[in-house]
């Protein structure tokens, strides 16, 4: 039987009669009706008994109804999923995310993602910068997601959102006029550093420069988290960017931004050649939506 025939045959088994069948496919009687001969001629013998204006199956159709169904079923599915891909709704997403983008707005952003679309399913690793370059060119990732990426060769930017760097600091413990910091308030305070990872630190580094901001790093980490959790246990304070700050952890600690403000992009990154698929596409205008709604301050 050919696809057009099980459908015509799933139809007139189910709806008992050309009429019904004919209506719920939106389709004609006579086109039904020759299918359905073409359909029995093809196998030989008769699949209904007209009765009455009624289609009474045969045995010889009730035999056949159940494998029918099953392709009928996965045809309905291929279709389903078919659309879904087209709507961006099913798929898979392999994400690369700097640390601190996967604290809290990215799985935010997935858990939400997947309550209107539960086809979609994804794949997230977290890794510094220079690892996220890797990702992407090496394409073992679908999208790159990092803070204030310059422009590369081959790499296609999509922008985020944007926020600014913070000081993490317990109740009390830094002075504050008009609900900002002064770099230059900083300078005599044990600070946890962070070593060079990559274009976030770059941007602190610079500015302190051009501040004439020396700060007095008494510990030193890789990742603002760490720093977060440090200054949570009495090592003085940090600058880290806000989604750390906002992120869940040591409910004792405050943040206040600076003055100047040191802002910088949230920036998804993806290979140039390779287009984003729909559902990558997808996904991402709702991470924007997402860190809109919680990435400022």
């Amino acid at each position: 039987m050919r696809l057009r025939q099980i459908e015509i045959f799933h139809a007139v088994y189910s709806c008992g009669s050309v009429t019904m069948a004919a209506e719920y496919l939106n389709v004609s009687q006579p086109s039904v009706s020759k299918v359905l001969r073409n359909a029995e001629d093809t196998l030989g013998y008769r699949l209904f008994d007209r009765v009455k204006g009624k289609m009474v199956p045969t045995a010889e159709a009730h035999a056949l109804f159940d494998d029918v169904k099953g392709i009928y079923d996965q045809v309905g599915a291929l279709q389903n999923r078919a659309n879904n891909l087209k709507l961006g709704r099913s798929g898979h997403v392999r994400i690369a995310v700097m640390p601190a983008l996967g604290l809290e707005v990215l799985p935010r952003a997935i858990a939400g993602f997947r309550q209107q679309n539960p086809d979609v399913t994804f794949d997230i690793s977290t890794a510094h910068f220079s690892e996220i370059l890797s990702s992407i060119r090496e394409q073992n990732c679908d999208i790159a997601i990092a803070f204030n990426p310059p422009a590369l060769s081959g790499v296609s930017r999509h922008p985020a959102g944007r926020g600014e760097f913070v000081c993490v600091h317990k109740p009390g413990d830094v002075e504050v006029n008009s609900g900002r910091i002064r770099l230059q308030d900083l300078s005599e305070r044990e600070v946890v550093g962070i070593r060079s990872s990559g274009p976030l630190s770059q941007l602190l580094a610079a500015h302190l420069q051009n501040s004439q901001v020396q700060l007095q790093s008494v510990v030193s980490v890789q990742t603002y988290y760490i720093a977060k959790s440090l200054v949570g246990f009495g090592c003085g304070i940090a600058l880290v960017d806000h989604l750390t700050a906002l992120a869940g952890g040591d409910q004792a600690l405050e943040y206040t931004p600076l003055e100047p403000a040191i802002a910088y992009d949230v920036v998804a990154l993806s290979d140039e050649v390779r287009p984003l698929s729909r559902v990558c596409a997808h996904f991402l205008k709702y991470f924007k939506q997402v860190y809109s709604e919680m990435g400022s301050l």
